[in-house]
């Protein structure tokens, strides 16, 4: 049997990149609190916020945060919400859920493809299926939404069922077999204010020239987008002539990130984050975005001396490692353009304000480094807790039916009609609806308990298909030429490239035994392993814990093996499945020093090898020498190997030639961006 074509969606053979959030506009006092075993701290605009941010507001205060896939969540005064569940799997699909303790918040939106959005208060969640407006409130007479636009997925231990737009549903926690329904939305006083924002942030012009897709209306009102021939599209921003990217700001420390940039300047997310800086005569400083959409902490250079820390914007292009005495030194840096601050060991907080340049005699005895040095890691905060919010322990957790401990269908719920009928109304409502029953029935596993959410099971894009068995042999039947419908528009399958044969051990068939062999057939340990790596990474149901398990024992079991390649590449895939970007470096460093393409004979296999290694390199914050060449040596070969690839003698007819042409735009990217590490 032969696994043909992993899909050419680039997110989904990305490891699950790390995501932030943007803290942006507030007034009044905000507070935020990073992790548990970090104190509360003001809020800082242009701050990164990641899983498990605790943020907070004061009386007449409002905050706003912009997600990585363009929706924003906003809080009003006396509020306290929770980023709860902020990641990215392995095949792309981003899962956020976000958390309301108490007051009021708004969350504008819209999930892309397969994603997960949850908004989760006390005694009740709300899941977004298509773009929508929704006010959330939790007070103490109970947790109320409020749909303004769109549509939601409400879900109680009462009930769960789709509430539209002009609908207000309220739960009381401390009767959660109770509900209300109210078929009209009440006007609240920071509706304009969130009606507003949302009218800032549409359709912004600068979504042409970013691949990311927060932080892009203030582009749009803080610079203009222009042409060059040598940078291609840059955007400049309206500064004055004595200013410096890096200079207007600090940098704090994260552990996934090391230092990382939070810029004053109020449009100063993405240009600092996601591209890089230079200056051009008669212009001044432009930005050319990243191709990629991974957020970098800055892309400077690092110089040190006693006491005190220096640093720079590199040039696109610019490769760039501390040099030894006499090597090239930062373009930047020879232009006089650094910015210092003062700097000890262990420090988290790195600030140019208020210190003097260094002296000419201080700068002779510095040394450019890589980057800073991290903070020593203290055991004690492995012990730092939390307050238990209202709303409970709300990470998403998979479930599966029947398999998952706690899974059982809870006990039927009492018959809530009378009283449903008998709790308050709402202010200047009549509820409507108040038997569960009558609104929908509930899911085959039972009502989805509040808080404990439940994710859906992710399709991961691989098509497997099987084989034709001949003379108890197994050959591949080549790919089919179909995009699947389950995926994005932007799904293309690799073409089926002329090879030449490649024999893989015969795996049995019961239902369709060889000619000859009466419905039996021998089947060797090594064909047993290699059928079972196949079915644990169905696309079906992967399971690459078992996949992993089984390829273990196939290469202790069968060290010197005919096969060796296939199992080879299945380590890779099943390592990709599993986010360990680490482990596929390692397994793909011999074969990518050899030349993939000169050891595999399936294209196929040979594109998925290099494009696993460039981006998983990619996604290492901190990768080692040995990790960075592996990467980089793949991300050669990926530009190398990408042109006949996609020739168009190989496109299947019902692709598109701007889907193919497309597809492989993000390969080269993902490449070029590896390159440019």
């Amino acid at each position: 049997m032969k696994l043909l074509t992993l899909l050419l969606v680039s997110a989904a053979l990305l490891p699950g990149q790390p995501r932030y959030a943007r803290l942006g506009e507030f007034q009044g006092q905000v507070d935020v609190q990073l992790t548990a075993a970090d104190a509360w701290m003001p809020a800082e605009h242009n701050l990164p916020l990641t899983q498990s941010a605790w943020l907070r507001t004061g009386t007449e205060s409002r905050l706003e945060i912009e997600l990585d896939d363009g929706s924003a969540w906003r809080l009003g005064p006396d509020s306290q919400g929770e980023i709860s569940d902020y990641t990215r799997l392995s095949t792309g699909q981003r899962v956020t859920l976000l958390s309301l303790d108490h007051g009021i918040s708004y969350f504008t939106g819209e999930p892309k493809a397969k994603d997960v959005v949850m908004l989760v208060m006390p005694g009740v969640q709300a899941t977004l299926s298509q773009g929508s407006r929704i006010r959330v409130t939790v007070q103490p007479a109970g947790s109320q939404i409020a749909v303004l636009e769109g549509q939601v997925r409400f879900s109680s231990p009462a009930a769960e069922f789709d509430i539209h737009e002009g609908t207000t549903a309220r739960v009381d926690p401390a009767a959660p077999s109770r509900f209300v329904l109210d078929p009209e939305v009440t006007g609240g006083p920071l509706d304009r204010w969130s009606e507003d924002r949302d009218k800032v942030q549409a359709a912004p012009q600068s979504a042409a020239f970013v691949t990311a897709h927060y932080g892009l209306a203030d582009l749009d009102a803080a610079g203009v987008w222009m042409s060059t021939a040598d940078l291609g599209v840059i955007w400049k921003p309206e500064v004055s002539a004595s200013w410096a990217p890096y200079q207007n700001g600090r940098w704090r420390y994260f552990e996934a990130l090391g230092y990382t940039w939070v810029s004053d300047d109020a449009w100063g997310w993405l240009p600092f984050h996601n591209g890089r800086w230079a200056r051009k005569e008669n212009l001044g400083w432009v930005w050319q975005p990243a191709v990629s959409t991974i957020f970098r902490p800055g892309e400077v250079y690092w110089l040190r001396g006693a006491g005190f820390t220096g640093w720079g914007p590199l040039a696109p292009g610019e490769q760039w490692t501390p040099p030894s005495p006499g090597a090239i030194v930062p373009r930047a840096y020879s232009a006089g353009i650094p910015t210092f601050a003062a700097f000890q060991p262990d420090v988290r907080l790195v600030d140019p304000a208020g210190f003097a340049s260094p002296s000419a005699e201080q700068l002779k005895s510095a040394v450019f480094v890589a980057a800073l040095p991290s903070p020593a890691f203290l055991v004690s905060r492995l012990d730092a807790t939390r307050p238990v919010l209202q709303v409970g322990s709300t990470r998403l957790t998979p479930s599966v039916s029947g398999v998952t401990f706690g899974d059982t269908p809870p006990d039927p719920v009492e018959d809530v009609s009378t009283a449903a009928n008998n709790d308050p109304p709402l202010p200047h409502a009549t509820p409507i609806v108040a038997d569960a029953s009558a609104v929908a029935v509930p899911p085959p596993d039972g009502v989805y308990p509040v808080p404990v959410a439940v994710l859906p099971v992710v399709e991961v894009p691989v098509v497997i298909n099987p084989p034709v068995h001949q003379a108890g042999k197994a050959t591949a039947t080549p790919a089919s030429p179909a995009v699947d419908p389950t995926t994005s528009s932007k799904t293309i399958p690799a073409p089926a490239l002329p090879k030449r044969p490649v024999e893989r051990p015969p795996v049995p068939d019961p239902k369709n035994p060889p000619p000859g062999s009466r419905g039996t057939m021998v089947v060797s340990a090594e064909q047993a392993i290699y059928q079972r790596v196949v079915e644990d990474i169905n696309p079906a149901a992967p399971n690459f814990v078992k996949a992993l398990s089984a390829l273990n024992v196939w290469a202790s079991s069968f060290p010197v093996s005919a096969f060796a390649n296939d199992r080879l590449y299945y380590y890779i895939h099943v390592y990709n499945g599993l986010g360990r970007a680490d482990k596929v470096l390692e397994v793909a460093a011999p074969v990518v020093s050899s030349g993939v393409a000169a050891s595999f004979h399936d294209p196929a296999q040979v594109l998925q090898i290099l494009v696993a290694a460039s981006s998983g390199m990619q996604s290492l914050p901190k990768p080692t020498a040995q990790q960075l060449a592996t990467g980089q040596n793949a991300a050669r070969q990926l530009l190398e190997f990408v042109p006949n690839y996609f020739a168009p003698r190989n496109k299947p007819p019902s692709v598109s030639d701007a889907a193919w042409s497309q597809a492989r735009a993000q390969l080269d990217a993902v490449a070029k961006q590896a390159l440019a590490r």
